[in-house]
């Protein structure tokens, strides 16, 4: 029972020496990251994208694992040792005539795979450049989402200048129908009724427009919104009060 003892003590002792070895990183630094580290409207919808889309999360995840991978690299190394310990109970019994014991009572071994002990070093440099590979993708996918952000937030403002123009183009045509319309009717001979066609056609073609202007301001503004998670009114009246 006290062989077993000891034995039972002297294991823990080497695991507890070999999971020491790596002790200073055993905790994982890595928080979810946002996009743009820039203040502006722009970089906030930009945040809100990264992380409200969850494909984004896999770069995260990417980065996690390579990052696990180099710690598992630098303790593989340990793992090709092997120990051993026999107890000589056979032997024991076996004295000569001064009572001495022919062998000793513990015998201790250990083996080394010195092949794969020097491979750890070039094991640990592809791990790393892993890891250097996940954070290019992920820097790079940020900036697709910066690029995406800007496109889109873009595209919605000039939809809306569009749709400006539309809604005074419509108003003007209204006003011209209304201005000919009213001459015809009071019997001015400068105006005919084909005047009068003319004039609500185009009251008619503007009103068209502003309406499909809406539509693409509409389509632009729920892309963006869908693109950041958040209603796009929100974000604007959150960032103007900060």
């Amino acid at each position: 029972m006290r062989i077993n003892k000891h034995l039972y003590l002297l294991t823990f002792i080497l695991i507890a020496f070999f999971t020491s070895l790596d002790s200073s990183q055993a905790q994982d630094e890595l928080e979810y990251p946002l996009a743009v580290a820039a203040p502006g409207l722009v970089s906030y919808m930009a945040n809100l994208a990264w992380l409200n889309n969850p494909a984004n999360d896999n770069f995260f995840q990417e980065e996690v694992i390579a990052k696990e991978n180099v710690k598992i690299v630098k303790r593989g190394w340990w793992k090709n040792m092997g120990l051993t310990f026999n107890l000589n109970e056979a032997n024991l019994k076996k004295k000569d005539e001064s009572g001495n014991v022919f062998f000793p009572k513990y015998n201790f071994g250990a083996a080394f795979d010195l092949g794969s002990i020097f491979d750890t070093p070039n094991e640990k440099k592809i791990a790393q450049r892993k890891v250097i590979m996940a954070e290019s993708l992920t820097q790079q996918a940020k900036k697709d989402i910066r690029g995406q952000i800007i496109q889109m937030y873009q595209e919605y403002l000039t939809t809306i200048e569009i749709l400006k123009l539309r809604y005074k183009s419509e108003s003007d045509m209204k006003a011209s129908y209304a201005l000919i319309n009213q001459l015809y009717k009071s019997g001015d001979k400068r105006v005919g009724f084909k005047d009068v066609l003319e004039s609500s056609l185009a009251q008619n073609n503007a009103s068209e427009s502003r309406i499909k202007a809406n539509k693409m301001m509409t389509i632009a503004k729920m892309k963006l919104e869908d693109f950041i998670g958040v209603k796009l009114e929100a974000v604007e009246a959150k960032f103007k009060r900060n």
